[in-house]
């Protein structure tokens, strides 16, 4: 709502209304208990006659009453000048707790992102915590054990395997060849006395280069062409053939002993399995 003040146009409508009805400045001031200066400002503009903007416009609001202008009375005057003037601050304070609210709301809002950001940070922490001990927990570190060494690797059917990878011998399977196994016809039985381990391999070590066959009870032949110091297991069912031109050039262990040939001009043998308890 605009504030009421006694603008230009009502102090041109005062000086009419005076005009027409006759009434001099003096004759009009003098009724109404006023100041020939205060009609003088009424009419032509000024303030410095007169207390407040309030003042003024209630005096000549009831000099336009005088000459029959319907105007509202000073008493509605005044209580709508004076709702004004409360409207004012009200409008003030209304305007300054939006703005509050709308400053609350962001501010709300900045600490909610804030506090997702971090539990967001702590549950990536968490995970990859989580990671690192579950492939520590899969992977354990024994520390202070030595590897362990492994038994000789058995010789498979159909399969060849070199000793390492720094071995020169080599194993072949195939059908019984006249050139280099010459089995014969009463070869010579060893066994074992004390078993102490099964009879299903045989474990050779060679002393010098040389070539050794095995051949096991299903006819199967593996033939060995080892270098010194190497050593082979071939696996099988007993009772193994043994045939090498240089037999006594071989440690042969069976059943967890070494054997012992009976003769060094022994080239053919016959390992039978003992039982094992």
């Amino acid at each position: 709502m605009t504030k009421q003040v006694w603008l230009p146009v009502d102090g041109a409508l005062l000086k009419k209304l005076r005009e027409d009805a006759g009434v001099e400045i003096t004759t009009l001031a003098r009724l109404h208990s006023l100041s020939t200066s205060q009609i003088k400002q009424l009419e032509n503009g000024g303030d410095s006659s007169f207390y407040t903007p309030s003042i003024k416009l209630a005096t000549g609001r009831k000099l336009l009453m005088h000459f029959g202008e319907d105007v509202q009375p000073l008493e509605q005057v005044l209580e709508q000048l004076h709702a004004q003037e409360l409207e004012t601050p009200a409008k003030e304070v209304h305007a300054t707790q939006a703005t509050n609210d709308v400053s609350g709301k962001k501010i709300s809002l900045l600490n909610l992102q804030i506090v997702g950001a971090v539990l967001v940070f702590l549950s990536l922490i968490y995970w990859i915590l989580f990671q690192s001990v579950s492939v520590i927990e899969k992977e354990p570190v024994i520390v202070g054990k030595q590897p362990t060494i492994s038994s000789p690797i058995a010789a498979m059917a159909n399969e060849t395997k070199p000793i390492s990878s720094t071995a020169l011998s080599s194993v072949e399977i195939h059908k019984e060849s006249p050139n280099e196994c010459k089995w014969g016809n009463e070869p010579t039985s060893l066994f074992v006395n004390q078993p102490t381990k099964l009879g299903d391999y045989v474990h050779v070590i060679a002393n010098t280069d040389g070539s050794i066959c095995v051949r096991d009870a299903t006819s199967k032949v593996q033939i060995l062409h080892l270098r010194s110091s190497q050593s082979q297991t071939i696996r099988g069912r007993p009772p193994f053939e043994i045939f090498s031109s240089n037999l006594n050039e071989f440690k042969l262990f069976y059943q967890g002993n070494l054997l012992r040939l009976p003769s060094s001009n022994i080239k053919n043998i016959t390992l039978k399995e003992q039982k094992y308890e």
